[in-house]
């Protein structure tokens, strides 16, 4: 199994948690809302395709995943379909695996190439060390009506997403297996994320800011929490990830993932059939 700081993990388990993270999001979507957008998934085999036809240029919401785990005839189907519905995407390869070296190639051959890769980090259940942010309070959302609805505001707000995107993270918000929380400066909540639990691997994702809260601990004070809920769940492995960090483009996440005790494990690629575009 291999390591990344002296943490071992399964990439497979990682890759299967966050195949369950996006689907999870994807089937929230109402057939009403669905069909507007053109808010789609697609499985073939392992690989897994999620498209939004509405956020065309946004390659961070249209994905495919899975691929190193799919045989060819699979990833060839996947790979049509996802080039018939008129949107840019990321075909993730996870580096390691057995079916990489054969992904790789087979995307090559089809006129992809590499694109800005995601970092994915881990770190095992013990306690984030460290004073906790100050000023900041977190509350786990799901016991309310509107805890959804306030998820999904910040999430679509902190991510540029157009608001109707916010209604897949009303839909999580309290279904197994899924932990959602908001950031609270001065009793109003202004960031937000979630936690998905699934068996002994958890995914902190969906980290969120509001612009003006943003540089005052919130995604701090919410990995911590998220981190002590994952433990108390019984999960032995946390992973997130976040886009490699160059000159061109800093990251304030990436200091904030590696100061609660997470270890980068690997660079994830992403290949596109133009390398150009935004993550």
């Amino acid at each position: 199994m291999p390591e990344a700081g002296g943490i071992p993990y399964d990439p497979l388990a990682l890759d299967a948690t966050e195949r369950r993270f996006w689907a999870d999001l994807w089937r929230a979507a109402s057939p009403a809302l669905a069909a507007e957008h053109g808010i789609e998934l697609r499985a073939f085999g392992p690989l897994q395709a999620t498209v939004v036809r509405d956020l065309a240029p946004v390659r961070a919401m249209n994905l495919v995943l899975g691929a190193a785990e799919a045989d060819a005839d699979q990833l060839a189907a996947g790979l049509a379909w996802a080039e018939g519905q008129g949107v840019d995407f990321y075909v993730a390869v996870t580096p390691g695996l057995p079916g990489g070296a054969s992904a790789d190639a087979l995307l090559r051959e089809r006129g992809y190439e590499l694109a800005y890769g995601w970092m994915k980090f881990v770190r095992g259940a013990e306690p984030p060390a460290g004073p906790e942010p100050e000023g900041v309070d977190v509350v786990e959302l799901g016991g309310d009506p509107g805890d959804g609805a306030l998820l999904g505001r910040i999430v679509s707000a902190g991510f540029g997403l157009p608001p109707w995107m916010g209604t897949l993270f009303e839909g999580v918000c309290g279904a197994d297996g899924w932990r959602c929380y908001a950031a609270l400066l001065d009793g109003e909540p202004v960031a937000a994320a979630t936690l998905l639990v699934n068996g002994a691997v958890a995914e902190c994702g969906a980290a969120a800011t509001l612009e003006a809260a943003r540089g005052r601990g919130c995604q701090s004070a919410l990995l911590r929490r998220r981190i002590r809920d994952a433990a108390a769940d019984g999960c032995r492995t946390l992973f997130v990830e976040t886009g490699v960090r160059t000159d061109e483009r800093p990251s304030a996440s990436y200091r904030n993932i590696l100061r609660a005790g997470f270890r980068e494990a690997y660079v994830r690629p992403n290949w596109t059939v133009q390398a150009t575009a935004a993550a």
